[in-house]
This record gives C-alpha cells, sequence and structure tokens, in this order.
C-alpha cells in the first residue's frame, strides 16, 4: 500500500493530477469502446470472418506507422521541449505542414501499389480493402498528429475529446453499416466514417489552442529540418515496433488460416489494449522527464522508479486475473467458439508484462533524444520475432504465434531497461 500512497504523493501537484485523470479516461473509453467493438465483430462475423478482418487490419496498420514517418513521435518531443516557449508556435506550424505533406505522398503511393500489394499476400479479396482503407490511412495520421500535439502539451483533456469520437464512432457506425449490409467493405466504410469526423474534431481543438497562445510571441523559424531528423530514428523504431506487434497476426494469415487468425485476434487484442494502463500513467507523468537536467535529475530518477515499481504490482494483479479466470470469460464474453483463445491469451501473458514496462522506457529514451537506441532494440527483437514466426506457426498455428511474441519482446524491454539505468546512472 506504501507505493501507492507515494504514487498519490507523485500526482498530488495539481498539473499532473489533472493530466492524469484525463489519461486514465482517453484511456479507459478507448479500452471499453475498442474491446466492445471487437466483441461485437466476433460474434457477428465468426471466427472465419473475424480472422480475416483482423488480418487485413493488421496490414494496414504497418500501412499506416509507415505513412507517419516518425513524425508524430517527433512531434510530441518538440512541442514537450518547447511548450510555453515562443517557439512553439512555430513547431507547432513546421510540424503540422510536415504531416500533411507526408501523409498525402505517401497515399499516392498507395494508390499505385494497393493491386500489387494484394497479390504478394494472395489475397484478391483485400485488393478493394487495400483501394478503400487509403482514406483511413490518411485521416488515421492526422488524427494521432493532434493526439501527439495535445499529448506533448500536456493538454490530454482535448485528446480525450478525439480519442472518445473516433472510437465510440467506430463502435457506432460499425454495428450499423454491418447490420445495413454484410460484407468487409462496409466496416471499411464505418472505419473511414468515423476517422473522418474525429479528425475535423481535431482540426477544431487544434484551432482553438493555437488561437489560445497569441498571448506567446510568434519566431519566424521553422522546425521542419529538426524534426524530419529526428523523425527518422523514430520511423525505423516504429515500423519496428508496429511490425513486432503485427507481424504475428501477418504472419499466421499467411501461413495458416483465417480461422487461425481469429482465435488468436481475441487473444491478442485483449494483451495490447491492458497496457493502456501503463500508457495512461506515462501521458500523465513522462513529460517531465522532457526537461531532465542535472538539477532534477536525482528526483526524477526516483520518480521513473517508483513508477515501475506501481506498474509491476498493477500488471501482476492484472496478469494473475488473465491466467485464473480466462477459461471463464473468454466464450462467456466472445463466444464458445473462441474457447481455443484461452491457450494462446495465457502464452501471451510474458508479452504483457514486458510490453507494460516498455512504455515507460521508451517514453523515457524518447525523450532524451535516444531514438536511435530503440531503433537498434527494435531491431533484434524483430529479427527474432519473424524466425520464431517461421519456426512456430506452421506446427502450432495461434498458440506458436503466442509463443514466438512473448518470447521476442524479451530482449527489447531488458536492452532499453539497460540502456536507461545506464543514463540514470551516470553522473555527467
Amino acid at each position: 500500500m506504501n507505493i501507492f500512497k507515494k504514487y498519490i504523493k507523485i500526482i498530488s501537484s495539481k498539473k499532473i493530477f489533472k493530466e492524469t485523470f484525463w489519461s486514465f479516461m482517453m484511456k479507459g473509453v478507448a479500452f471499453i469502446f475498442f474491446i466492445s467493438l471487437n466483441i461485437f465483430l466476433a460474434r457477428y462475423l465468426g471466427p472465419k470472418d473475424f480472422g480475416s478482418i483482423s488480418y487485413f487490419l493488421s496490414i494496414v496498420n504497418i500501412l499506416f506507422l509507415i505513412s507517419c514517418f516518425g513524425i508524430n513521435n517527433s512531434t510530441n518531443k518538440f512541442v514537450a521541449q518547447y511548450n510555453k516557449t515562443d517557439n512553439l508556435k512555430a513547431v507547432l506550424k513546421s510540424s503540422l505542414k510536415l504531416r500533411i505533406f507526408l501523409s498525402l505522398l505517401f497515399c499516392c503511393f498507395l494508390l499505385f501499389i494497393y493491386k500489387p500489394l494484394a497479390n504478394i499476400f494472395e489475397r484478391p479479396d483485400f485488393e478493394i480493402l487495400f483501394l478503400l482503407s487509403i482514406p483511413f490511412i490518411f485521416f488515421s495520421s492526422i488524427v494521432e498528429y493532434f493526439n501527439s500535439v495535445f499529448q506533448g502539451l500536456h493538454r490530454l483533456k482535448y485528446s480525450f475529446f478525439i480519442v472518445f469520437s473516433e472510437h465510440s464512432l467506430k463502435l457506432i457506425f460499425s454495428i450499423l453499416f454491418l447490420l445495413f449490409a454484410d460484407g468487409l467493405i462496409m466496416l471499411v466504410y464505418s472505419f473511414n466514417l468515423s476517422l473522418f469526423l474525429a479528425m475535423l474534431i481535431g482540426i477544431y481543438l487544434f484551432y482553438i489552442f493555437f488561437n489560445k497562445t497569441g498571448s506567446i510571441s510568434f519566431i519566424n523559424k521553422s522546425f521542419g529540418k529538426d524534426i524530419l531528423k529526428y523523425s527518422l530514428p523514430l520511423f525505423f523504431v516504429n515500423i519496428g515496433f508496429v511490425v513486432a506487434a503485427e507481424i504475428d497476426t501477418v504472419m499466421l494469415g499467411m501461413l495458416s488460416s483465417d480461422s487461425e487468425v481469429g482465435i488468436y485476434a481475441v487473444a491478442k487484442q485483449i494483451v495490447t489494449k491492458l497496457p493502456h494502463i501503463a500508457i495512461a500513467i506515462s501521458l500523465g507523468v513522462m513529460p517531465l522527464f522532457a526537461k531532465l537536467n542535472k538539477e532534477n535529475k536525482e528526483s526524477l530518477k526516483k520518480l521513473f522508479y517508483k513508477i515501475l515499481k506501481i506498474n509491476s504490482i498493477i500488471f501482476g494483479i492484472i496478469c494473475l486475473i488473465i491466467l485464473t479466470t480466462s477459461w471463464f470469460f473468454i466464450p462467456v464474453v466472445f463466444g464458445v467458439e473462441y474457447i481455443k483463445s484461452v491457450a494462446p491469451l495465457m502464452i501471451l501473458v510474458p508479452y504483457l508484462i514486458f510490453f507494460s514496462y516498455s512504455v515507460f522506457l521508451s517514453s523515457f529514451l524518447d525523450y532524451q533524444g535516444k531514438a536511435k537506441k530503440r531503433a537498434i532494440n527494435i531491431s533484434i527483437s524483430l529479427v527474432l520475432n519473424i524466425l520464431l514466426n517461421f519456426i512456430f506457426i506452421p506446427k502450432y498455428g495461434a498458440i506458436g504465434a503466442s509463443m514466438a511474441t512473448s518470447i521476442s519482446c524479451i530482449p527489447y524491454v531488458l536492452l532499453n531497461y539497460f540502456e536507461v539505468k545506464k543514463f540514470l546512472n551516470n553522473n555527467t
């Protein structure tokens, strides 16, 4: 209990408490709507079609992260660094121009490759879905840009409104569109409309905040090159991370069946959303580390290790619940067709634990300009993940993908931890 009292003390300052509150609200509603959507889809579509759409969305998620080019994460770092300074407006202006230009450029590229892409995966049924997902990718990149800006500004209330609108509309429109007409195309239509409306809300909130900064003088300086330069290592980190996160589903779809993907998707989506508890804590506290210096290093070092201890307790309890009750709640919630999802979920418990630590370690390294180190570490994990998937999936299917995912994440998190520890123990 003492560790939780310490955490209450950490967030007791009005600003940190406020941002942590909005962070938990944001991640909480995202989790509720996301899980609700997937429960509906799993029950409505059945394992085969649910596996098919999960396979498709995994590929689209990889394309989406490529389209981001690391700009969103780089913007987050620069906004947090120059928040409440005369350079803030220049950072916002430069980053928005970069975001729009690169997103449009990538979407134009997709218009030329969506047919070959369907051929590469030997899924002709994905051809029209890839074409229709181009607006989805563009809108997503802009929505995530606004989220990154507001997170860097420590204005998570704005991010909450964007996230709430995106995920609630996805749930509502998916149900309405699928009930109106069957077919995975209708699901893509619903996602496009949801993200378009969420983007409009983000534009409106960004406009409000930008005008509020009128009291801050504007320096006619471009940060475009600086943001782009730092985005390069983050780009490789993001690609590595999303490929590591989605490659199991993609390879399962290529080496096994849609039904196996559907079984695996239930387990995977649970363990990838639960770490949002850690992300909620991170969003409320970790921006403090953007301005780490000699004077505050010791206090922030203590804060960082306290947060890791709290994370250990929270996810220790969550993992215990999963291991003891998943045999009951999976068939009750998702349907008896998904009873085979219990074993992959249990095998993914180590991934859940390590992923939760990764949230804080990755955020720390990004704020300290150590994205190159993360890029190297994620590359090691990615290669291991692909090799293990090739070995395990043909023989064990969804269980094999779970084994590969859990094992391959360990070196990435440990290497990040040693890098953070070395930085914090350095007296210079």
